[in-house]
């Protein structure tokens, strides 16, 4: 019996639930389309021809390769050294002779946001253990051989097939970042979902909209179609001098709002834009919306004039860093981390780390120039009372409630604060 029969022999029997009736009926499923959307679909159907999705990756994209990366050293005592130079800070900087630091960051980026992957491939200098250069290769031409194992399956290496030719490569050469992917009985299990997965429906939707409304301006460049009530038409001859007659007469800035009168038996018939018409062109704006939330930035960023006020842009800026654009560059500089850095480790005897420099993000500072007001004046707060414990105007009873009541602290963090202050009898008056 052929794998559909299986599989609908096993659907309309549901007294025998099993997995070979689960792998039976989605291998239906995918043979009638309703697999899994390929990885190519989501840049050639996403970021390739859709403006929202374009516009939204390549913001964040851009702006996470622009933000400087702290390159340290840690060594056995913790203290930590901003490195500037050397072969390590090279390394960071410069990937591979072909390309610079802000723009493989972003090429990985956008692989990320688009497909949920991130292939880094790593090559040592010949007679060394260390990687030297990496290049990012195009997840949606990377095949991985899987394991299954307990807990889950496992790439053991990866195919790359590019311009026709295959490309053996050993999972200790491929640093590959991927998204979570919920479902490890999919046709590729330990690929990424693709934040456009969840959100296919809305890109195909978004992409027809795209379409019918580039098809409405072309269909309705003219405004009115004019045409002959007389019994005899007119030839195709007389109706290209009447057009350039009429655009003649009526055309121009200059006779807006005119009323040309013409002696000929003429019927306009008007092509007005009708509801259905206008609303393909607001259903644009919901569809960018949709696709924002999906990377976890603002629709106003993006010439949605939905509230658009100047706190709201301040807000939605701070929002744009923390949500949209530091998780994925973040998720990548951790990978980095785990798999390029160690061998960079045990050449120079150190503990290397690669990170944001948050303090180089302006929209951020608001936050942290507040916070460090509110700590100096925590501070001021806490050495005028402890201050007054030495100089007898209050007990230590009397300190510990005001750093209560005053921090808004527990009993317990107030005496740890108040410590051992030495202690003056208070003075009275006589």
């Amino acid at each position: 019996m052929s794998k559909i029969g299986k599989a609908f022999k096993s659907f309309i029997n549901p007294r025998v639930p099993s997995l070979e009736f689960e792998r039976n009926f989605l291998t239906v499923l995918k043979n009638a389309g309703f697999n899994q959307t390929e990885i190519k679909q989501f840049l050639d159907e996403g970021y390739n021809t859709n403006t929202y999705v374009y516009s939204i990756i390549n913001r964040i994209a851009e702006t996470a390769a622009s933000i400087p990366v702290l390159v340290e050293s840690i060594n056995s005592a913790g203290e930590i050294e901003i490195i500037k130079e050397g072969d390590f800070y090279d390394f960071v900087h410069n990937p591979n002779p072909q390309t610079n630091y802000k723009s493989f960051t972003y090429q990985s980026l956008v692989y990320q946001l688009a497909t949920g992957n991130e292939f880094h491939y790593g090559v040592k200098g010949v007679g060394s253990n260390h990687f030297t250069e990496r290049y990012n290769l195009a997840p949606q031409y990377i095949t991985p051989k899987v394991k299954e194992v307990l807990t889950g399956p496992q790439a053991t290496s990866y195919k790359y097939n590019y311009n026709g030719t295959d490309y053996n490569l050993d999972i200790e050469e491929v640093m590959h970042l991927s998204k979570f992917n919920p479902d490890p009985a999919s046709s590729n299990p330990v690929m990424g979902l693709s934040p456009l997965a969840a959100a296919y429906r809305t890109l195909v939707a978004s992409n027809e909209t795209i379409t019918a409304d580039a098809s409405l301006i072309k269909n309705k460049g003219a405004f009115g179609i004019i045409s002959s009530k007389g019994d005899r038409g007119i030839t195709p001859e007389e109706a290209k001098e009447f057009d350039k007659a009429m655009k003649s007469k009526i055309g121009g800035g200059a006779k807006y709002g005119s009323f040309p009168i013409t002696n000929g038996n003429f019927d306009f018939i008007k092509l007005a834009m009708s509801p259905q018409d206008l609303q393909i062109l607001e259903n644009g704006v919901m569809k960018l919306r949709d696709l924002c939330s999906v990377y976890g930035v603002s629709s106003r960023m993006f010439n949605d004039p939905n509230g658009v006020a100047l706190n709201n842009v301040k807000e939605d800026s701070k929002r744009f860093y923390l949500q949209g654009v530091l998780p994925p560059l973040e998720n990548e500089l951790d990978h980095f981390n785990k798999f390029f850095v160690p061998s960079w480790n045990d050449r120079d005897n150190t503990r290397y780390r690669v990170r944001v420099n948050r303090d180089s993000i302006e929209p951020l500072q608001v936050d942290q120039d507040v916070e460090m007001l509110k700590s100096e004046r925590k501070s001021k707060i806490i050495i005028s009372i402890l201050s007054g414990i030495s100089e007898g105007k209050w007990t230590k009873e009397s300190a510990i409630i005001q750093l209560m009541d005053t921090l808004h602290i527990d009993e317990q963090m107030a005496i740890n604060l108040v410590g051992e202050t030495p202690e003056t009898n208070i003075n009275t008056n006589e």
